[in-house]
């Protein structure tokens, strides 16, 4: 006990020196809240954020809306009997729910957010990120530096807000994790599953008119340091004319998140949709759940009772392992191998170049030579608020003037850095805990100097490793290679991070794994995990394709199960 209090104790004292840190970060930002208010106001950025979203025309709701409905409207004392539920609408949970429905079966879907579509997307950025996002977009890791990891909390998940890469599993990732024993993740069996998936959420490659001058200034730069692989990224956005706001709910309905894709197809199969949804515990016989109890988000007091043959958790790294510890699994690797694909990016000036920063795809190009070695190159726009928040408050204003004529890329890389979410008494979120190790620094710090000089490269002005405070503008190689050659802190640079991984991977025994190779959560008869914290270990690329294709294979194997014990 001792040994425990010390180890809380000193995590206690971390998080507070972390959140002292966090403060001095934002010291420079004096009054957030009114910065927030004047670009928001100012006539330059209203200018800059005008939006071409179409008009709707009046439509007859869809049939499949009728299978949806808030858990508020259920009543509490009627027990709900199905043959399977599934927890979270994301990539993971709408593909288990598709496959389940589309066999027959009686299958019951559970969303905390809210159902959102294409005519509730207005561009209004501040009030979108309260409606999709978890804790309104102040989700993130503690440890050496902070690192913010965005979470969707809609009808959709986290698919409504990302922004639309499809990539199918590396290969040399598929041997690694066959190494590891899960030999039915190999390419043979996995591509005609791929290939499905594509076809399902309409996969092609961006158009270069929707991904804007971006491309041209990339594959210049790329070409100028000996890389050949420039390429428009493949996206699930058919005719994409590049709104600009993929973040931010798809205006014109040509993402193919989620909320459009998979959950429509689901509920014309017959599965029921209860939104504003959020299950709390689970009731055992056994090893077995026998009872699934939840309660509507907005009124706690109104209690879902649910009976189900098999329960799908799919609530994504952050929250699955905080919900499978509260209900009384405890395996060794629960909440740990926490893998992120920790990201940044370079802001280049090109006065006499129009970027259309507002009007084309934030990120739709891509750059893939060094991808084997763990970097991958991808635009990443930020929106006109987010940019125009860096730096000091009098420098606002010249960066929103500076924002059309900036353009924005980024990079991920594929990490050996690994993370743990757990669960503080009292607190009501979990807590991730992530420490960027000197490796993973060192690839960092790589992919930003490489990028920074392809930008260069291709004829930029200036360029801007993009940083807390943002560094002096650098204007030639030579400043370029001092800046780098300077020692750097991981609090230097403005991590984020959008694919958390790993903490209920899936291994073919409990001593190195939480699920079984079906997706089984070891010493549990009926309890299965179908989300991105399945994944064994880092992909270094976008993983929607690889969760969804997964989620298929295992949810396919599960009605198969179900319908012969019918």
């Amino acid at each position: 006990m001792l040994t425990q209090a010390f180890t809380f104790a000193s995590r206690m004292a971390s998080v507070r020196k972390e959140f002292l840190h966090w403060g001095q970060q934002l010291s420079g930002l004096t009054d957030l809240k009114s910065r927030m208010t004047y670009l928001q106001s100012d006539e330059a950025v209203q200018n800059a954020q005008l939006r071409r979203i179409p008009l709707l025309a009046t439509e007859e709701p869809a049939r499949w809306k009728q299978q949806m409905m808030s858990a508020s409207e259920w009543d509490a004392n009627e027990l709900i009997d199905v043959d399977a539920v599934v927890i979270g609408t994301g990539a993971g949970g709408a593909m288990a729910a598709y496959e389940l429905a589309s066999r027959g079966l009686a299958v019951l879907i559970l969303e905390e957010g809210e159902y959102y579509e294409r005519k509730d997307f207005n561009g209004d950025i501040p009030a979108l990120v309260k409606k999709l996002y978890r804790q309104q977009g102040l989700t993130g890791t503690l440890g050496n530096t902070l690192i913010p990891v965005p979470l969707g909390r809609n009808v959709g998940g986290t698919t409504t807000i990302n922004s639309g890469t499809c990539i199918r599993t590396p290969g040399g990732v598929l041997k690694s994790w066959q190494a590891l024993g899960l030999t039915h993740l190999n390419e043979t069996h996995l591509n005609p599953l791929f290939e499905e998936v594509e076809q399902l959420l309409q996969v092609q490659p961006a158009s270069l008119k929707a991904i804007g001058p971006i491309a041209d200034l990339v594959r210049r730069g790329a070409e100028a340091n000996g890389l050949q692989g420039s390429h428009p990224l493949l996206r699930n956005a058919v005719d994409c004319d590049g709104q600009g706001l993929c973040q931010f709910g798809c205006p014109t309905g040509a993402k193919q998140s989620t909320n459009v894709s998979l959950i429509p197809r689901a509920l014309e199969k017959g599965a029921l949709l209860l939104t504003g949804c959020k299950a709390t515990a689970l009731e055992w016989q056994g090893n077995r759940v026998s009872r699934l109890y939840a309660e509507a988000s907005a009124s706690p007091q109104h209690q879902l009772n649910i009976r189900a043959r098999a329960v799908v958790l799919s609530m994504g790294s952050m929250l699955t392992p905080g919900f499978l510890a509260r209900n009384g699994v405890h395996l060794p690797w629960l909440g740990r191998n926490l893998s992120l694909h920790p990201a940044g990016g370079v802001a280049a000036h090109f006065p006499n170049q129009a970027l259309k920063n507002s009007w084309t795809i934030p990120q739709g190009y891509g750059v893939d030579d060094l991808a084997e070695q763990g970097i991958l190159f991808e635009g990443a726009t930020p929106p006109l608020l987010a940019y125009g928040l860096l730096g000091k408050p009098d420098e606002m204003l010249q960066r929103i003037e500076r924002y059309p004529h900036t353009a924005f890329f980024g990079f991920m890389i594929r990490d050996t850095s690994r993370g743990r979410v757990v669960n503080v008494p009292g607190f009501p979120h979990p807590i991730a805990w992530y420490r960027l190790n000197k490796a993973d620094f060192a690839q960092y710090m790589r992919a930003s100097h490489l990028l920074a000089r392809m930008l260069l490269d291709a004829g930029a002005e200036s360029v801007e490793p993009l940083g807390i405070q943002p560094c002096p503008p650098i204007t030639n190689i030579r400043q370029l290679d001092q800046y780098f050659a300077r020692s750097h802190s991981v609090r230097d640079f403005l991590i984020s991070a959008y694919h958390p991984l790993g903490t209920a991977r899936i291994g073919t025994h409990s001593g190195m794994a939480v699920c079984d190779p079906t997706h089984k959560v070891f010493g549990t008869r009926n309890l299965y995990v179908m989300d991105g914290s399945n994944l064994p270990s880092s992909l270094g690329a976008n993983p929607q394709i690889t969760i969804m294709t997964l989620a298929m294979q295992a949810s396919r194997a599960l009605a198969e199960q179900l319908l012969n014990q019918a």
